[in-house]
């Protein structure tokens, strides 16, 4: 299982391969403020339908959300997908530096989108072409990468 943060679930839907999630874990959890935040633009109709099939909105409220949002300045939202995968037990699969080093400090398992890319190539679920593709279009698609990340990421794809 794993808890979805609006900056993998947005991009992964902009490009057209938010199935990958579904392929990968089955089921995914989001919160209500990560499904009010994913639910405009491009590829928000297909996160629409997903949610009506194997995403799950969590009705997960706690009051230490807003407490947890200002402590770590995080925004509240990625403090709901937080608190959400603590509860849960669950990996967060998000590309936000200061929802990840929270999230971390609280013994959360993270992924990054580009890890999660990764996982799905050495499970089968992505051709290298596939991968190389899909690094590129979420970069088109408005994700920041480093270069360096970029770059090591496909020299990962090609020593698989």
């Amino acid at each position: 299982m794993a808890v979805v943060d609006s900056s993998a679930l947005i991009h992964l839907g902009r490009i057209s391969k938010l199935s990958l999630l579904k392929e990968f874990f089955g089921k995914i959890m989001i919160t209500k403020e990560v499904y009010d935040e994913a639910k405009e633009g491009r590829g928000a109709s297909e996160i629409d339908e997903a949610c009506k099939t194997w995403i799950e909105v969590s009705k997960y409220s706690t009051g230490k959300r807003d407490e947890l949002s200002r402590l770590e300045g995080i925004e509240q939202a990625d403090a709901s997908v937080l608190l959400l995968a603590q509860k849960e037990n669950a990996i967060l699969l998000c590309n936000d530096y200061a929802l990840i080093t929270a999230a971390r400090s609280k013994g959360i398992i993270c992924w990054w989108i580009t890890g999660f890319l990764f996982r799905c190539l050495k499970k089968g679920l992505l051709s290298k072409r596939e991968a190389k593709q899909a690094l590129s279009d979420l970069i088109e698609s408005g994700m920041r990468l480093s270069n360096e990340v970029y770059a090591a990421m496909l020299n990962d794809i090609d020593s698989l």
